[in-house]
């Protein structure tokens, strides 16, 4: 570490939720140990870090790439190339004046130019892996990391026996501090007496997600039940035109900004299986429905959601299966207390609380 100067850490996340809030995860602990401690993200120019992260006080750079591992041999793949080359003199023109004591990249196609600049210029490389089976990049740099936080048991036969630690997934500190139910009702005007079911498309939304719930807006609306909505910012306009979705048992939201009182506030949460929602899900303990994303990149939601189905943890729903089963599996489950409990009860033994924590002091051994 450079002498009489504070620690300076380099974190490259973004592209996704998935991404973006373990970094920030990661930050903000490092900042509670050290809170001299300099910090700057690196994101990808228009993805949705660079108005996200500044929200929690930290600076981000941006670089002008774009994801997708699948198109290297199309016109797309030679864009991409382009697009790497330029964000690594980027990265690497960052990396020398601001001068990091380490690089911590939590995944994503960021991460890519981040950690190639860090090994060129000899910076020490922590790696965080959040799913089950590890992306590209990470298996990648992998080999000049000095050390793996991997969340899953799973994901360890992919990494360097010697530098491969399980830590679990780095989550906000806001997750371990839910206010209770009533007081999550009232802030969100929902009754505390009736279901209430959050339903969480990702980052971006989800439209087979929405579909099914359109198609079962009245059948809700019969039971009275109650629904938080996060629809995503592309469908958010297409869904307010169905009269039904106005109706006050139902909350639309195009992004969730105050995840922890939704959180606190549901009876049942319906998501994708991002593995980020899986962990702080397995720290709150509520009943759970998954539906994992068919198209993520090496099926992760997929191999995600198997071990929470294995543990009697969650229910899968496929995605060609939403509109038919979402709804109605929904409200059975609702109505089921001993299913709820159950999976409460598993669910809350996949949780690490600890995560955060360990993957700092993996950081601070390194530099300090």
């Amino acid at each position: 570490m450079n002498n009489n100067i504070s620690p300076r850490i380099i974190i490259g996340s973004g592209g996704t939720g998935g991404h973006i809030y373990p970094g920030i995860a990661i930050a903000d602990e490092l900042k509670k140990q050290i809170p001299e401690i300099n910090i700057l993200f690196i994101g990808s120019k228009n993805h949705m870090e660079m108005k996200e992260i500044p929200k929690f006080g930290y600076s981000i750079e941006g670089i002008c790439i774009s994801g997708g591992k699948d198109k290297f041999l199309s016109i797309e793949g030679f864009i991409l190339s382009i697009q790497l080359i330029y964000s690594f003199f980027l990265v690497n023109k960052i990396i020398k004046k601001f001068s990091p004591d380490i690089v911590v990249g939590t995944g994503g196609f960021v991460s890519f130019p981040t950690l190639y600049a860090a090994k060129k210029n000899k910076i020490p490389i922590l790696i965080q892996e959040q799913n089950s089976f590890p992306g590209l990049t990470n298996r990648i740099f992998s080999r000049y990391a000095h050390k793996v936080c991997v969340a899953y048991e799973q994901s360890k036969k992919y990494f360097p026996k010697g530098k491969t630690i399980i830590t679990g997934n780095p989550v906000r500190s806001e997750i371990f501090q839910l206010p209770s139910k009533e007081k999550a009702c009232i802030h969100l005007g929902l009754k505390v007496e009736k279901p209430i079911i959050l339903s969480i498309g990702g980052s971006q939304g989800a439209n087979s997600m929405n579909n099914a719930w359109i198609k079962g807006l009245k059948k809700l609306i019969e039971l009275d039940m109650q629904l938080i909505w996060q629809v995503g910012k592309f469908d958010i306009h297409r869904i307010k035109k169905n009269k039904m979705s106005h109706h006050s048992n139902f909350i639309l939201m195009d992004f969730i900004e105050n995840i922890p009182t939704c959180y606190a506030a549901a009876d049942i949460i319906v998501s994708r299986a991002g593995a980020l929602t899986i962990s702080e899900i397995c720290l709150i303990g509520k009943p759970y429905i998954l539906i994992p994303f068919p198209w993520s990149s090496d099926d992760h939601q997929n191999r995600n959601a198997k071990i929470l189905e294995e543990k009697e943890a969650a229910l899968i729903i496929k995605n060609e299966e939403i509109e038919k089963k979402l709804v109605d599996s929904t409200i059975q489950l609702v109505n089921d207390s001993s299913m709820k409990k159950k999976m409460s009860r598993n669910i809350l033994r996949l949780g690490k609380p600890e995560a955060t924590n360990d993957i700092v002091n993996e950081i601070l051994q390194i530099i300090l």
